[in-house]
């Protein structure tokens, strides 16, 4: 797989629903201009996380599972996988929610449609969950193609809305109020499952080289530009969700049609991978099963009007989820050398539960949360201060092993 192609797949996966939202928030609660810095700073953390994590995936070839099992045990990598399944959830329940909040707010406008919020919802959930158990097949190159179309969809907005930003630097009235640290967390938790398991497609790159230019490239500068340019419409207009995108564009079907594709391939591969991980962690379940159960929980939290925690959730995926990156991360890069898998032997999966591992990853995200309480700090940024606590606290905990030439195995 080359870098291009890779990039292209980081870049589609960036680019959702979940942007639009992610961006109007954050650009209505600080002003475009400090959001900006908040996009660069987030976005930069993503980028360096990612071209590591993806520059292991491609120097051992092994996958996500196999790497947190290498550095959690096998428990431990079903508590990781467990941890990234409910982040997905999270994100069916926020996008399904925007889509029948979205639906409504066309309908009404455009037919007079008075159908409750919760129809939508209940609706557009359903039919997820079918598409995701009976043809989940084309919706990966459906998503693929949506690509550059939303590219255009948010180009299109800014430059039509740009010129009635009033002021750059003031937050949009009414807007949740938000710190830089809480932005910033927030940007970081709004990737960082994808780059959490970034290893199972850049493992298949051609080289190193590839994979980590490709996540660099695609992180850290198509993706803050992305989110900056998603944020205008919304401060424009003094909208903070996507109604300030519609009325950018006339509140149009086209419009509102790209937006719904999109947002239905995001919460189909949002399904589709949360089923998988769980999969993982309750094997004696079938698949449907699991894909319907997962698909009932995130449509009831659609229905408690989830979009209204999306900060406060992007914060706690900010904070919690990177340490566990950083810790597989120094597992395979500081304590043992990175290995091609051999694919050809199959050694029993590591049982044993790492305790040093997951003690680091309770200590990194407890002072996480002190940083976003302003409690504690070593650079103010909660998502950065967690990982840099995972990373020391792992290292010392296993500083008898630091530079340890261990194999890394298929798993």
């Amino acid at each position: 797989m080359s870098g291009v192609h890779i990039a292209l797949v980081i870049i589609g996966g960036t680019i959702g629903m979940a942007v639009f939202l992610v961006s109007a928030q954050i650009g209505g609660s600080l002003g475009l201009y400090h959001a900006a810095w908040a996009f660069a700073a987030g976005c930069l953390i993503l980028a360096v996380m990612g071209s590591l994590t993806s520059y292991v995936g491609a120097s051992t070839r092994l996958t996500t599972y196999q790497l947190c099992a290498h550095a959690f045990g096998g428990v431990g990598a079903q508590l990781v996988n467990t941890v990234i399944a409910l982040s997905l959830i999270g994100w069916f329940a926020v996008i399904s929610n925007t889509l029948g909040s979205l639906s409504d707010f066309v309908f009404s406008r455009l037919y007079g449609w008075q159908l409750p919020v919760a129809f939508y919802v209940v609706a557009s959930s359903t039919a997820i969950v079918l598409v995701t158990v009976t043809g989940f097949r084309g919706i990966d190159k459906i998503a693929l193609w949506m690509t550059p179309a939303m590219l255009l969809l948010v180009l299109y907005a800014a430059v039509g809305s740009i010129d009635q930003v009033a002021d750059w630097s003031r937050p949009v009235d009414g807007a949740t109020e938000m710190s830089f640290s809480a932005a910033v967390s927030a940007v970081v938790g709004s990737y960082i499952a994808g780059v959490i398991i970034q290893p199972d497609y850049s493992r298949f790159a051609r080289n190193t080289k590839h994979a980590v230019g490709a996540a660099f490239i695609a992180l850290g500068i198509c993706f803050p530009s992305v989110m900056f340019l998603a944020a205008i419409p919304g401060s424009a207009l003094s909208q903070v969700d996507l109604r300030g995108l519609l009325l950018a564009m006339g509140v149009g079907l086209p419009a509102f049609s790209l937006l719904f594709l999109g947002a239905w391939s995001s919460n189909v591969l949002c399904l589709y991978s949360s089923s998988l991980s769980m999969s993982t962690v309750v094997r004696r379940i079938a698949y449907w099963k699991v894909v319907v159960t997962i698909g009932v929980l995130g449509t009831l939290l659609a229905l408690v009007d989830a979009q209204i925690y999306l900060v406060n959730f992007l914060v706690l995926l900010g904070i919690t989820i990177p340490p566990l990156g950083a810790i597989y991360l120094v597992e395979a890069l500081l304590l043992t050398r990175p290995a091609v898998a051999d694919t050809t032997s199959s050694p029993a999966r590591p049982q044993t539960t790492q305790w040093r591992a997951l003690l680091a990853w309770v200590l990194a995200t407890g002072f996480g949360f002190g940083v976003q309480n302003e409690l504690l700090a070593i650079t103010g940024v909660s998502s950065i201060d967690a990982i840099l606590v995972s990373a020391v606290v792992f290292l010392l905990l296993n500083r008898g092993r630091f530079r340890r030439p261990v194999l890394i195995a298929a798993v």
